[in-house]
């Protein structure tokens, strides 16, 4: 039941979001691509690894990585803030815009502090044992990871935005803070959790670690490059324009 109730909000999310699309003009197709995209990503992590995630702790990080590394950059990419700001009257407008009060850094901190808490802790086992503290983990992860990743590829407002070198560097230096449940996770000797104990709890930790570590630092390089890729060509365009601009100047 709660998996058809899930289906049926990300559905009324999707059609809210084209409904508001069709409000402005020359709004991106590809943004509403990208977000139905991350709508998908995580009717993927909720619904379709849920049922795994509860056997081991391998599929559970998988849905996690999922959640970070795929649904909400995707979110992000959809600039749902931005879409709103644009669709709404003036005083929703000063609601939304209250979201992007949040600095750069606040992003870059939250989404590891948000990995290192949940794993680390006692959190996690009851997180396993009671749905709605698993609710609350996955909507933690979602809200920090897109925290993270707005200022990097959002069209949100927000502050002090980094330029191309900065959201690189940005990127770069997440790669350790990210990585750290996944290493500590694959060189533990011993289960950490209770929820996931019996044979084998071990080497399903430590693939779980593995899991977390290689595929969210893959991720992260991509997202790196792809990021990179982007802005040079952004630059080779603008010079481009300009170069024709001046030859076809008097």
């Amino acid at each position: 039941m709660s998996e058809v109730l899930l289906a049926a909000e990300l559905l009324a999310a999707a059609a809210a979001y084209v409904w508001a699309a069709r409000r402005v003009r020359r709004w991106p197709p590809w943004r509403t691509g990208a977000f139905v995209a991350g709508l998908a990503a995580l009717a993927v992590a909720l619904v379709a690894l849920d049922g795994a995630a509860d056997r081991t702790l391998t599929a559970h990080m998988a849905q996690h990585l999922v959640l970070v590394y795929a649904a909400a950059p995707l979110l992000v990419l959809g600039s749902p803030i931005a879409l709103g700001l644009r669709a709404a009257g003036r005083p929703a407008r000063r609601l939304l815009r209250a979201p992007a009060l949040a600095h750069p850094l606040a992003g870059w901190f939250a989404l590891p502090a948000a990995m290192a808490v949940t794993h680390f802790t006692g959190l996690y086992d009851l997180a396993v044992r009671h749905p709605l503290v698993h609710v609350g983990e996955h909507a933690l992860y979602l809200a920090a990871a897109a925290l993270f990743w707005r200022p990097v590829i959002g069209a949100d407002p927000v502050p002090h935005r980094p330029g191309l070198a900065g959201r690189v560097l940005y990127l770069m230096l997440a790669a350790g803070p990210l990585a750290l449940v996944g290493v500590a996770m694959q060189a533990s000797t011993q289960p950490w959790y209770d929820s996931y104990a019996g044979p084998g709890a071990l080497a399903d930790q430590r693939d779980a670690g593995a899991v977390m570590w290689v595929g969210g630092g893959l991720a992260l390089a991509a997202a790196t490059m792809a990021v990179a890729w982007s802005g040079l060509l952004r630059e080779h365009r603008r010079q481009v324009a300009y170069e024709a601009a001046t030859e076809a100047g008097p």
